[in-house]
């Protein structure tokens, strides 16, 4: 008995399109739908009320505008969508963000000529291989308007779900770009002119390495910071 009423209570599985992944959350999801960088297929929203509502309400006239169908589920089916996470009543089908590649990046207004008279600041990640630790550098990158951000392509996470809620929705209007050599794109960087700077927690951790303080710091060229 106890058995068949665990059988009875466990949410249909629902069918997803080949190559799709669950977005969930309010931002990403909302950003994804604004954005036209995603195919999507179907908006899943738990029945709302208060001030909740009026969000879901948002979320069904941005769905019906890009000619997303709607589904209403209960909680454990968008529970068992996004496999626990935090959704906020909210999940998105669509396909997945994929990393730029730098030849993309590079635009006829950023050549050598005229990169070091500009004020540019670029964030270049190593390794970051957590999603919560990449979501939250997207979303702050985002925030203190960095202008590009690249990553290496090994050992690094990919553009997750995960990254997306952890970014606050950043990574869906903010394309990041990654590179097999990360090392050889830094090297090119600074002969063009600009200036690659990094952080240690005390000069003697510089190992050789020139190390001024961030209050002494003169932001006098285009710049990467490079975390990792």
């Amino acid at each position: 008995s106890k058995a068949r009423t665990r059988l009875e209570r466990k949410p249909l599985p629902i069918e997803r399109a080949k190559g799709s992944e669950i977005l969930f959350g309010i931002a990403p999801c909302s950003l994804a739908l604004s954005q036209s960088r995603r195919d999507l297929f179907r908006l899943f929203l738990k029945q709302s009320s208060g001030s909740r509502r009026l969000v879901m309400s948002e979320l069904v006239l941005q769905a019906t505008a890009r000619g997303v169908p709607v589904h209403h589920i209960n909680r454990r089916e968008l529970d068992a969508l996004c496999r626990g996470q935090v959704h906020q009543g909210v999940c998105l089908e669509a396909t997945p963000l994929r990393f730029k590649s730098l030849e993309e990046a590079e635009k006829p207004d950023l050549g050598p000529e005229e990169a070091p008279n500009r004020q540019l600041l670029w964030l270049a990640l190593e390794q970051i291989q957590d999603p919560m630790n990449l979501g939250a550098l997207l979303r702050s990158a985002y925030f203190l308007g960095v202008d590009r951000v690249v990553t290496s392509r090994r050992n690094s996470c990919p553009l997750t779900p995960t990254v997306s809620k952890a970014s606050s929705g950043a990574m869906e209007v903010f394309d990041v770009y990654s590179t097999d050599d990360l090392r050889s794109f830094l090297k090119a960087k600074s002969a063009e002119g600009w200036e690659v700077v990094g952080t240690v927690s005390k000069p003697e951790d510089g190992e050789n390495i020139p190390v001024i303080s961030c209050s002494e710091f003169r932001w006098n060229k285009p710049v990467i910071i490079v975390i990792g």
